[in-house]
C-alpha cells in the first residue's frame, strides 16, 4: 500500500470514506447532501466542518461519532475533531430537492 504523503491525498482518501455514512432520513451520504463543508488537516490532525438541518437533530451524535470513526481510518490521519458550523439546508441538498 503507498503511503499517503499529502494532506490533499488524505483529504481526498478523507471524502471517500464519508461517502460511506448515509443520512438515513433522507437516504443520501452526507458528502452529496452537502453537510460535510470543509475538511482541514495540519500534521495529521484532522478538522472536519459540518452543517446540520437543525440544532435538534436527533442523528447528530451518530453522524459526528460515523465521521471520526471513517476518517481515522485513513492513513496518516492521527486525529479527528467534528465542528457543526451552521444549520440549514445546504445548497446540494436543496438542488437534489427539487
Amino acid at each position: 500500500m503507498a503511503v499517503l504523503t499529502s494532506s490533499d491525498e488524505i483529504k481526498q482518501k478523507i471524502f471517500e470514506k464519508l461517502k460511506e455514512i448515509v443520512d438515513p432520513e433522507i437516504g443520501l451520504n452526507i458528502v452529496e447532501a452537502g453537510f460535510v463543508r470543509n475538511v482541514k488537516i495540519e500534521d495529521g490532525n484532522v478538522l472536519i466542518e459540518i452543517m446540520l438541518t437543525s440544532p435538534f437533530c436527533p442523528l447528530a451524535f451518530f453522524l459526528i461519532n460515523a465521521i471520526k470513526e471513517k476518517a481515522l481510518l485513513i492513513e496518516g490521519v492521527k486525529s479527528v475533531d467534528v465542528k457543526v458550523i451552521g444549520f440549514g439546508i445546504p445548497p446540494e441538498l436543496e438542488e437534489r430537492l427539487k
